[in-house]
């Protein structure tokens, strides 16, 4: 508290360091709030003796030798106030358990990080509600980090969600956080929902793994959660040695109440930025009944999940429409497929689109191992997309060839539509790929006159 004090009253950046004695953990019962922090202030939890940096992106291996310990009953143990629009809070080496509001809770300054801690999931501690909530008018938080293991973040066992990001001036990056496991990447740790984004826009998920949560992994809703990016997240599924399930027990991203102009994996003229949602107990990415428009859901690997891969409305398909326009996404049509053939110069794709007449749309077609019991394909593998334009029947017939290698023949596609706009469709039907080499020679087709072959008899 005299540390903080200080620092607040710093005229510099103002930086915390320990020299506790004793060995690993230490444990610093917060019996009430700490001081607010209105200063340029870091909590350098890595100077105390013992400290070990974290080295692995899917599990936390560092030792961390500091625990604040909330018992339940402490709110907080680090919080900038909205009236501290000066403030600047880093915090980094620390565990947290047992605070009732948020661990650390970002009200009012700007461009703070948290990297390198960790949330619950920790013995004989009670959880905390939130690990992180950024809200007020807070604004550029960085939780976690890129390029560096030791900056991950543990965010595990929280009884809301693990990080709640309510901000309206938004601009949060999450990176290569380990959300909703214990240390070792693989035993579950539940969040109610592993990030929660609410009417805050323009947010970077980004390299995080996901796992475990009570509710989706990733819910983003309110008409004002605008232009949040999620990519290369692996959401339902542990990383670690053996790739075991770790089950989000709701979709894998939810959108709903007008949360609009999502990116979930890669931009509209992209490719990269694909997320791995697998074995999750809704869809992959749902736009639910009450969800926005606009939100991209391009290039990610979608499969075995309780749903579809990309579901909007309700829960199950959605028919294709006569006028889309109105409802999630648009209530955007998704392509026929209604040929695939696997070719010495690639994937031959066949198909029709109905919807908004003369307009540009983007297709992208995906590798699907098998149809699900309603049809519809899913997405085991990205296969490549391209463009076409409806005529003023809002028609567009197309044929097209991917460039792939390798034989695809036996598996199968599905396709999506997304329009300018951003509205990307359900995945449609599943059609078989065929290969395009013959499978008889001679006795099946007919023979010229003058047909060298000997195999063609007359």
């Amino acid at each position: 508290r005299a540390a903080i004090k200080t620092a607040n009253a710093a005229t510099g950046p103002f930086e915390v360091r320990f020299q506790i004695s004793g060995t690993c953990p230490r444990i610093l019962n917060v019996a009430g709030n700490m001081l607010d922090i209105t200063g340029d202030v870091t909590i350098n939890g890595t100077t105390q003796a013992g400290w070990v940096e974290n080295v692995q992106y899917h599990r936390f291996d560092g030792m961390l030798c500091l625990l604040l310990n909330g018992t339940g009953n402490t709110p907080w143990a680090f919080r900038v106030p909205s009236s501290a629009s000066q403030a600047r809070l880093a915090v980094s080496g620390l565990m947290f358990a047992g605070f009732s509001d948020a661990a650390i809770k970002l009200e009012g300054g700007d461009n703070h990080l948290i990297s390198g801690n960790q949330f619950g999931g920790i013995a004989f501690t009670v959880p905390n509600n939130n690990a992180i909530r950024v809200t007020g008018n807070a604004g550029n938080a960085m939780i976690g980090g890129f390029d560096w293991a030791g900056a991950i973040n543990l965010i595990a066992g929280s009884d809301g969600p693990g990080v709640f990001l309510d901000n309206a001036a938004g601009g949060s990056v999450l990176g290569n956080n380990l959300i909703g496991f214990q240390t070792d990447g693989v035993t579950a740790a539940p969040n109610q929902n592993g990030v929660y984004v609410f009417n805050s826009p323009s947010n970077s998920i980004m390299y995080n793994s996901i796992g475990n949560s009570d509710s989706a992994g990733i819910l983003i809703s309110g008409s004002a959660a605008s232009g949040n990016v999620v990519q290369n997240n692996v959401i339902g599924m542990s990383l670690e040695s053996g790739y075991p399930s770790a089950v989000n027990h709701g979709a894998g991203v939810l959108m709903m109440f007008g949360a609009r102009n999502t990116t979930v994996g890669a931009s509209l003229n992209g490719s990269g930025g694909g997320n791995l949602i697998t074995l999750n107990d809704g869809p992959g990415v749902w736009v639910s009944t009450s969800g926005g428009t606009g939100n991209r859901i391009l290039g990610n690997a979608t499969y075995a999940n309780h749903g579809l891969a990309i579901d909007f409305g309700v829960s199950g398909g959605t028919e294709n429409q006569a006028n889309p326009g109105v409802g999630p996404n648009a209530l955007q049509n998704y392509p026929v497929a209604l040929n695939a053939i696997s070719g010495a110069t690639g994937l031959s794709v066949t198909g029709v689109l109905s919807s908004t007449p003369n307009t540009l749309f983007r297709i992208d077609t995906y590798g699907s191992n098998g149809c699900r019991p309603d049809a519809r394909a899913e997405s085991n593998a990205v296969l490549g997309h391209f463009q076409v334009t409806t005529n003023a029947l809002g028609l567009a017939e197309f044929s097209q060839t991917i460039p792939l290698s390798g034989a695809l023949n036996g598996q199968f596609i599905g396709l999506t539509a997304t329009d300018s706009a951003g509205n990307t469709s359900e995945i449609g039907n599943c059609e078989l790929i065929r290969s395009s080499t013959p499978v008889f020679k001679s006795g099946f087709e007919a023979c010229e006159n003058g047909d060298p072959d000997p195999d063609c008899a007359p």
